[in-house]
């Protein structure tokens, strides 16, 4: 059995997200994809976040249609900061023989040596990579980043490129301006219906 785990704030969820766990989902040939909301990520601690409830919805609203995935409140039900490496250690104890495909973004993979045991994550799961900007040297940062490492080498996921953030999404709600094609139709009712990022 193949699970994936895609975590974030998703704050909110975009357009680029789901186009990555369906690339996911197709390279890989997952039977699973785990989309996992943060609680607290210790990389965003300043920024301004919609409530758990809210985030987790509109993923929900996101991925309602997309076979083999499952919005997951696991980090969001944990105390404290959310770390990746307690995530999969909770997905491996559910699901003991089944090999664990981590997918993470190029802004996350030059940040991997930061995270909280990051050597074991290596060990435990297949990192995967998707690339977001077009001059991204994704070879040059994966032999970086296992160098003196014996561990599986990182793959990389093919995917269109996205020129959307979250950042992008909450800065335009807060100026005013139309978010539409950033977000799924639903996921745009979803934040003026509840009045989300319009102060941030």
């Amino acid at each position: 059995m193949k699970i994936g785990i895609m975590g974030g704030t998703f704050n909110p969820v975009h357009t680029g997200h789901i186009a990555f766990v369906r690339a996911f989902i197709d390279q890989i040939q997952l039977d699973q994809c785990f989309i996992i909301p943060a609680r607290r990520s210790p990389f965003r601690m300043n920024e301004p976040l919609a409530e758990d409830m809210h985030r987790l919805q509109m993923l929900q609203l996101a991925f309602t249609d997309i076979p083999h995935t499952i919005v997951s409140d696991i980090e969001i039900k944990r105390e404290g900061l959310s770390f990746t490496i307690d995530t999969v250690n909770e997905i491996q104890s559910q699901y003991p023989r089944a090999e664990i495909y981590l997918l993470i973004g190029e802004d996350q993979a030059h940040r991997f040596k930061e995270w909280k045991e990051w050597k074991e994550l290596l060990q435990r799961v297949q990192l995967c990579i998707v690339q977001r900007t077009e001059d991204a040297n994704l070879q040059e940062l994966i032999q970086h980043l296992i160098h003196g490492l014996n561990v599986n080498m990182p793959w990389i996921l093919k995917s269109p490129l996205f020129h959307v953030s979250s950042t992008l999404i909450r800065d335009s709600m807060s100026n005013n301006q139309s978010i539409t094609g950033y977000v799924p139709e639903t996921v745009e009712e979803y934040i003026h219906s509840h009045k989300l990022y319009v102060n941030t």
